[in-house]
C-alpha cells in the first residue's frame, strides 16, 4: 500500500525501514548542524526556544495527524483521496519522529512528559508495523491462500459446506429412495465409522474451524486420517472421501485466512486508542508547559 505494487514486499517493507532511518537521522543531523554553527544549543532542551518551537512543530504534526478521524467520519465529503491523506499521514508521521526526539532533547523528563512520550513511540511504532503488515498480509493472502473467501462470510460458508458434507456420507450410508440397489455403499462399522467421524470431527470442523480443535486443521493430520478413510472404503465412495478432504482443505484455508486477516486489520486496535490517549496527555502537557514557560 502506498508504495507500489509493483515493487516486491521484501523492496517495500526495506523501504519503510529506511525511510524511518533516514528520515530520522537526517533531521537530527540537521538540527545538529545548526547547533554547530551556533543558531542553538546542543543537546536541545525541552524549555529552550529551540525546544518549544520542536515541540509547537511537533504537536501540530499529531494534530494533523489526528485528522484521520474526522476524515473517516466525513468520507462523503469532498476532502480529498483516501490515498492522498494516507500519504500524508505516514510521511508526516516519520517526520514528525525526530522533531519530538529533539523537543525532548532525547530524554524523557518528569511523568507527565515521559508518559506522553512513551505512548508517542509506540504510536509510531505500531504505526510503522501496521504499514509494513500492509505490505506483506494482502500478497501473501493472494499467492497462498487460494479460493480465499470474504472473511466476515467464512463461518457461514463452512456451516454450508458442513450441510454438503452430511448429505455425501448419509449418501454413503443410506439408501436413497432413487437408488437401484437394495444396499447402501458403505455397511457394518465401516458406516459407523464414517457416522462417527462426520459428526465428531469433519462437521464440527467444517462449522467452526481451528476452534473445534479437530485433528482435521492440521494438514499431516487431516491427509493421514482421509487416506486410511479412502482405503477402507469401498471404490465406488472413494471420490466422495476426495470430495470430504477438498471441503477439509479449503477450510483450513480460510482459518489461515482469518487469522491473517486479524493482523492486517487489528493492530489499528492498538493504535488508534493509544494515539487518543496520547493527544490528549500531549495537550494537557502543552498547556502546563507553555503556562510556566
Amino acid at each position: 500500500m502506498l508504495l507500489g505494487r509493483t515493487k516486491p514486499v521484501r523492496d517495500r517493507v526495506l523501504a519503510i525501514v529506511l525511510a524511518t532511518v533516514g528520515i530520522t537521522l537526517g533531521v537530527i543531523l540537521l538540527a545538529a548542524a545548526g547547533a554547530a554553527v551556533g543558531l542553538w544549543e546542543w543537546p536541545p532542551q525541552p524549555s529552550s526556544g529551540f525546544g518549544v518551537a520542536c515541540g509547537l512543530l511537533g504537536g501540530a504534526i499529531v494534530l494533523f495527524e489526528m485528522l484521520m478521524l474526522p476524515r473517516k467520519w466525513l468520507r462523503g465529503k469532498r476532502l480529498g483521496s483516501t490515498r492522498a491523506w494516507m500519504r500524508w499521514h505516514i510521511w508526516m508521521g516519520l517526520i514528525g519522529l525526530p522533531i519530538i526526539l529533539l523537543h525532548a532533547g532525547f530524554g524523557f523528563g518528569g511523568p507527565l512528559p515521559a508518559t506522553v512520550m512513551i505512548l508517542f513511540l509506540l504510536v509510531t511504532a505500531s504505526g510503522i508495523w501496521g504499514l509494513i503488515l500492509q505490505q506483506w498480509l494482502p500478497e501473501k493472502m493472494l499467492h497462498d491462500i487460494p479460493g480465499e473467501s470474504i472473511a466476515s462470510q467464512i463461518d457461514r460458508l463452512g456451516h454450508y459446506h458442513a450441510d454438503e458434507a452430511g448429505r455425501l456420507i448419509t449418501s454413503l450410508v443410506t439408501v436413497p429412495p432413487e437408488a437401484e440397489s437394495s444396499e447402501p455403499v458403505v455397511v457394518g462399522p465401516l458406516a459407523a465409522e464414517l457416522i462417527a467421524f462426520r459428526d465428531q470431527e469433519l462437521v464440527p470442523y467444517l462449522q467452526s474451524g481451528s476452534y473445534s480443535r479437530s485433528l482435521l486443521a492440521t494438514p499431516s493430520d487431516a491427509q493421514q486420517r482421509f487416506s486410511r478413510l479412502r482405503e477402507a472404503v469401498p471404490p465406488a465412495a472413494r471420490s466422495v472421501l476426495e470430495r470430504l478432504q477438498e471441503l477439509a482443505d479449503l477450510r483450513r484455508r480460510w482459518d489461515e485466512q482469518a487469522r491473517l486477516h486479524f493482523w492486517l486489520h487489528n493492530w489499528l486496535l492498538l493504535h488508534l486508542p493509544l494515539s487518543v490517549a496520547m493527544t490528549g496527555l500531549m495537550l494537557l502537557h502543552a498547556y502546563r508547559a507553555l503556562k510556566f514557560w
